[in-house]
Formats: structure tokens, sequence, C-alpha cells
């Protein structure tokens, strides 16, 4: 019987020899599960320099062979029968009872006829990934119940609900707090190799201490695929987060819309405006589309809803906004941009100014003229041109749209 330090000390050897991680990649059945315990239990024990080998080992082999760590599974502990407590774009939200504590059962809404074998190995993976991450402003995973066509993660049930909700119903809270606590989950999330892909109010929730935590990343990824991965954002109501690159791909030289870190950071530009001044970047979701795409962004709010936007701040979020993404700032920029700003006197709030409603997609204010758009700054020029490029994109976001919902 080894002790947890020769364990230890013998995962580190087996990682720092590459024949030998070949020869794990080739485990399979007993084995393959055998190992994965090993390293689950050891996870965060382990020396920082092999630690993100083991995750990465997890991650892939999880994935490959649909298992997982008998720490994350865990009894069905809602009830299916009940109306559920909230629905979001990709799942419902049952709050159930786990050892004695309340807990949030987040169930993913698959259609019928989609590809159970590739959700299964791509739920796999994600939770796996998600069960690693500690940090105060990222929502901790408790456990997940998976079966052929059930998909549920569990986590703790944030009864403070949404960062919207939240902020509408304490109007004395200091928003730059929060987001600063977004800024920074969202810091330790890309330092661990982690892409949201979904980043919008409704998904940071507020917890007990009245901290932002951040939840439901990754989601996107696997109840979506290359064909309906757009249609599943319009579906979710994720649209007026999304860079213009996820939208047309094609217009940046990509062959394929995939979340990635530069993403992110424009999505975190978008969670910043929506938090400070009340409403929703865009809407209509499908009508949004070409908009950004096109280059159009937020226009700066001004009176009392514009309280919260410091020159330093909106400066910040229109280099978020850039339609190139390796012209975005680091998250460590935009944080220290937000520190710097929580330095000053805190402004005047009007109540007058209403919050999104988790889930709404549209603007909130009494004034619609306050919800114009500006554009800010060009997209690289395609092959086509003005009209013929706007029929283009439409017509390419059209038919990925009817395929989808067909499907559904």
């Amino acid at each position: 019987m080894f002790s947890t330090n020769e364990r230890i000390s013998l995962i580190t050897s087996i990682f720092s020899d590459p024949d030998e991680v070949k020869v794990l990649e080739h485990l399979s059945g007993n084995d393959a599960q055998a190992f994965v315990e090993v390293i689950d239990e050891l996870l965060d024990k382990l020396p920082q320099q092999i630690y993100k080998d083991c995750l990465r080992y997890l991650y892939k082999t999880c994935g490959r062979h649909i298992i997982l760590p008998k720490s994350l599974a865990i009894p069905l502990c809602y009830n299916p029968m009940e109306i559920p407590q909230t629905h979001g774009g990709f799942a419902d939200v049952w709050k159930g009872q786990y050892n004695g504590r309340e807990v949030a059962a987040k169930a993913l809404r698959v259609s019928l006829t989609s590809n159970f074998d590739r959700i299964r190995r791509r739920f796999c993976k994600e939770v796996v990934a998600w069960k690693a991450l500690r940090h105060p402003n990222v929502l901790p995973l408790i456990g997940v119940t998976m079966t052929e066509r059930q998909f549920v993660m569990v986590s703790e049930w944030m009864k403070n609900g949404n960062i919207n909700t939240f902020v509408k119903a304490h109007t004395d809270v200091n928003r730059l707090e929060l987001l600063r606590d977004v800024t920074a989950g969202l810091v330790y999330m890309h330092d661990q190799g982690v892409v949201h892909g979904d980043l919008k109010g409704a998904n940071i929730l507020i917890n007990s201490d009245g901290h932002a935590c951040i939840a439901d990343f990754s989601l996107l990824m696997v109840i979506s695929d290359q064909q309906t991965f757009l249609a599943t954002c319009i579906a979710g109501g994720t649209i007026p987060w999304m860079s213009p690159e996820l939208l047309d791909p094609q217009s940046f030289g990509l062959e394929k819309c995939r979340p990635t870190k530069e993403s992110d950071r424009y999505a975190l530009g978008m969670v910043i405006y929506e938090i400070l001044s009340g409403r929703v970047p865009f809407e209509p979701p499908m009508a949004s589309v070409l908009r950004i795409v096109l280059g159009e962004r937020p226009e700066r709010p001004q009176g009392a809803q514009g309280a919260w936007f410091t020159d330093s701040i909106w400066g910040m979020l229109e280099l978020c906004w850039k339609p190139r993404p390796n012209e975005r700032p680091s998250l460590n920029k935009v944080l220290r941009c937000l520190q710097n700003a929580m330095q000053l006197p805190k402004p005047y709030w009007s109540g007058d100014v209403e919050t999104a409603a988790d889930g709404q997609l549209g603007v909130t204010t009494a004034s619609s003229s306050s919800a114009s758009i500006a554009c800010h700054g060009q997209l690289p020029d395609p092959p086509q041109t003005g009209n013929l490029r706007e029929e283009r994109i439409v017509d390419q976001l059209a038919r990925r749209a009817r395929k989808f919902f067909k499907l559904r």
C-alpha cells in the first residue's frame, strides 16, 4: 500500500516521461477508470509543474471513454416532476437537497434527435474541468448525475440570484466591486486554460457574502456543434454578448466558430456595459447579428445612466469591443481599470434606472433613444462588400437557424 507522498512521487515520475504518458493514453475500460480515480484523488496535492498535465489527461481520458471520477457522481437530488425554479437558455434549474443542504440541479435541455454520444463525451470533459476550478469568484461544482439521456450538474443554491436581479434589488450596491469579482474569476479561469464561452449577466450568480461567481461555462460547447453553434446561441439569447468573429468566422479567416479567450474578453466588455447601464447590449438577438458583424457597438450612456462610465472605463470597453481579437486588452488590464475606478467617489445612481431581467433581451429603460448604437472600428474587408456581403451573412445565418430548429 503506497502512502500519499509515494503516489505523488510515482505520478510525478510518470508524467515527466513522454513515453509513460503515451502508455497511459492507451489504457481503456477498468484500467482507465482506475487511473482516473488515482489522479482525481491526488490532483489538488500534485506539484504545479505537472498539475495541468494531469488535468489535461483527465479531460481527454474522461471524454474519450465517457467516464467520470466517482467523486463527481451523485444520485438524482431533485424531483423532475416538479416545476423548475428557473429556465435558462440551454437548461432548466431545480432546487434540490444533497447532504442536508439546498443545491441547484441544472439539467441540460437536450432534444431526442441529438447526438447523445457526442454530448456525453463533451459533458464528461467539461465537468471534469469545472470540478478542478478553485476560486472564490467561480461557482464550485458539487457533482453530476449522468445517464444515457440525462445530464445534470449540481452546485450550491444561490438564493441571491444572478447579478442582474441582485443589483435591481440592491440599488446601493457598488457594481464595480461585483464586476471586479467577475473579472478576477475570468482571469483565474483563463490561467487554468478554461474558456467560458457564454459570459453574460444571467450566468453570473451572487453568493451569500454578496460576491459574484461565474457559472454555466462550457455548456454551450456541450450541447452544440459546428453546424448548430450559432442557432443554439440565438435560441439561448447569447447573441448580444458574442464577438463578431464568432458570428461570421469566415470574415476573419477562421474555419469554425469556437469561443476563445479573446471572445471572452469581448463578452466581458458587454457584461460590464450590461451591469453598469442596466440594459442588454443589443435586441432583438437575431436582428443584432448583422449589426455586430458590421461593427456596431453600444453608445455611451449619458446623464444618470452614464454615471458609472468614467472615461477610463469607457475607453477600456471600446478596447474590449475591438473587431480584431488580438487588439483586445488583457484581462489584467481590465481588472486594474476597475480597481482604479473603485478608488473614485461612488457615483450617484438614479433609482429610475432598471436592470435587465434574467433572460430578457430588450432595453428596460423608459427611453428607447438611449439604446442607440454607434460604430467603433472596422472589420477586415471580406471579398463581398455592401449589400452583397450583408445578403451573404443573412443567408448563412438563416440556413443555420433553419437547420437547428428543424433538428430541435
